[in-house]
């Protein structure tokens, strides 16, 4: 790396405040989110029931190294989301406990990008393991 390079980008993370306490304490802020919604979460049981499945399945149908990762991607993307609603959740609590027809929109378009998601990870399922249980018969 030429000294140039290296010298914008230690004046980048300069400006930034980018040091190595601030990204321990990012780090435990993500975790502590992470947390939040693992105790008090309403779908972290079905969440981990779904992906103890799919490694049971993938082992057991000796998936490839591409659908393995597809079902990674698949899993932390539906994990990003739920963690997201709950935030969005969380956040219009705080705003108000009473009716407000804002609220309700933002928490049923965050319930919503999480169906998408669960839907997309049932279609991504069934076409990996479709095939795969079809063939022991």
């Amino acid at each position: 790396m030429s000294s140039e390079l290296k010298d914008k980008i230690q004046e980048d993370l300069r400006k930034r405040n980018i040091t190595p306490h601030s990204v321990i304490q990012t780090t435990k802020n993500s975790l502590n989110g992470i947390w939040y919604y693992a105790r008090d979460g309403k779908s972290i049981i079905l969440y981990l029931i779904g992906l103890i499945y799919e490694i049971i399945m993938g082992f057991a149908f000796s998936i490839n190294g591409l659908e393995w990762i597809l079902i990674i991607c698949i899993m932390g993307i539906l994990l990003s989301v739920e963690v997201l609603n709950t935030s969005i959740e969380a956040a219009c609590d705080a705003i108000s406990k009473e009716y407000n027809p804002l609220i309700k929109i933002a928490k049923d378009c965050g319930s919503a990008a999480t169906f998408v998601i669960i839907v997309i990870t049932i279609i991504l399922n069934l076409i990996i393991f479709i095939p795969k249980v079809v063939a022991l018969f």
